[in-house]
Parts: structure tokens; C-alpha cells; sequence
């Protein structure tokens, strides 16, 4: 069995400010990350005592990263993969640092960890993605990890209310865990709901899970959670 508190956000590149990113992390043994500026990664590493992080460009060649980060306090990282989507060709010629297009993977205690960033859905431009797209980059990633014990923790893309989504995500095997979890704030409105998921194949229980809501801003909250893994 393995208990971690984890800290699993969507940065939008800092958009709540470092103080708002630092009080959150300070809390974790484990960051998983979206859309973190890789210029920050040396900082990141202090607020995490000096311990062992990865990062990979979620859109390459542009700076916003995937990032799993460590505390001196968690198990060891057992080596590192990153993993470029079905998405990837498209989305890269749009430069457009906010689009995803890869996912990260570590191990521990012989249980993959996954930060990941699919595409997602514009319109408006001469090339829009579609949502078939970001369904195909979900599936090609759980298609990958469906028979290897897998927790996968990001920015989906997609309200939990989406029978595809969902299907997929069932029919490979995993369970989503925050589903009921409101993590992001639409600008213009005063909507504010689930796009950020914890999926996972292996026996879990999450608790103590928190949202740090700005509530005067929008995009994505940082969220904080008690995760066990129960293989052992």
C-alpha cells in the first residue's frame, strides 16, 4: 500500500500567480502538472526540496510542460517516458502553446503515474481540432496503459456528463475518481465545473480532496488530495 497527498493542476502557465502555485505544492509529495513553464522548473524543484522532477513540452517545441515532481518524503521515481499523441502533427503546426498533444509517465512502487494533456476543441481558425481529436488522443492513451497498472491524472477536456467519454474510459478498464469535483471556471460566466480527471486501473481511494478556488478568476483550480494505492 502506498499514501501520497498529491497536488494534480493545471497551471495555464502560472495563471493564479506563483504565491497561489507555491502555497499549493508546499503541500504535496506529489505534483502532477499541466501547462508549467519549463523557465520555472529550477524553482520548482526547491519548493519540492531538491528531489526529482521530469517535464516534457505538451506542445512542442513551445515552453508549457507536462511536469511530475517528487518530495524528498515520496517513493522513488523508477524512470521516465514520454508519449506523444495521435494529435501531435496537428496540433504542433498550430503553435499554440496551450493545446496538448503528449502525456508523461513515471513509476512508483511498480505503479505507472500519468501526467496528461490531450488535444482540445477550437473553432473559428483556417485548421480547427475537433472533438474527435481529443476523443482519439483519450483512447489511443488508455489503449496504451489498459493492461499496466495505471493511475492517469489531467486536463481531459471534457465534462463528465460525455457517454463517449465516459464508455471509453470504462470499457479499458479504468474508473474516474473526481468526477463530482468542480476544478474549473469558465470565462464570461459563472459556470464552474469538472475538466480535470484521476482515472485509474488499479485499487484506489481518494480522499481529503480540495479545490484552492479563485473565485474571481478563471481556467483551472489547483486541486489537493489524499491518494492510496492499495496494490501491493
Amino acid at each position: 500500500m502506498t499514501s501520497l497527498k498529491i497536488l494534480q493542476y493545471n497551471t495555464d502557465n502560472l495563471r493564479h500567480g506563483w504565491e497561489y502555485f507555491k502555497r499549493n505544492v508546499e503541500k504535496a509529495d506529489i505534483a502532477i502538472l499541466q501547462r508549467f513553464p519549463r523557465a520555472r522548473k529550477g524553482e520548482l524543484m526547491e519548493l519540492m526540496s531538491g528531489c526529482r522532477s521530469y517535464m516534457v513540452e505538451s506542445c512542442p517545441p513551445l515552453d508549457l510542460c507536462l511536469g511530475i515532481a517528487r518530495n524528498r518524503h515520496a517513493p522513488n521515481f523508477s524512470g521516465v517516458e514520454s508519449i506523444t499523441l495521435p494529435s501531435a502533427q496537428h496540433v504542433m503546426a498550430l503553435e499554440d502553446p496551450f493545446q496538448g498533444c503528449t502525456a508523461l509517465k513515471t513509476i512508483i512502487n511498480g505503479v505507472n503515474l500519468v501526467s496528461f494533456l490531450p488535444c482540445y476543441k477550437t473553432e473559428g481558425s483556417e485548421f480547427p481540432i475537433s472533438f474527435v481529436e481529443t476523443k482519439a488522443d483519450i483512447k489511443f492513451l488508455l489503449e496504451r496503459f489498459k493492461d499496466e497498472p495505471t493511475i492517469i491524472m489531467g486536463d481531459f477536456h471534457v465534462d463528465p456528463s460525455i457517454d463517449s467519454i465516459n464508455h471509453i474510459i470504462k470499457s479499458h478498464g479504468f474508473t474516474s475518481y473526481l468526477d463530482n469535483v468542480r476544478t474549473f471556471r469558465k470565462h464570461g460566466t459563472d459556470e464552474f465545473f469538472n475538466l480535470d480527471k484521476c482515472i485509474s486501473n488499479v485499487d484506489i481511494e481518494i480522499s481529503g480532496v480540495s479545490v484552492d478556488d479563485v473565485s474571481d478568476s478563471v481556467g483551472h483550480m489547483a486541486i489537493t488530495y489524499n491518494l492510496q494505492i492499495n496494490k501491493t
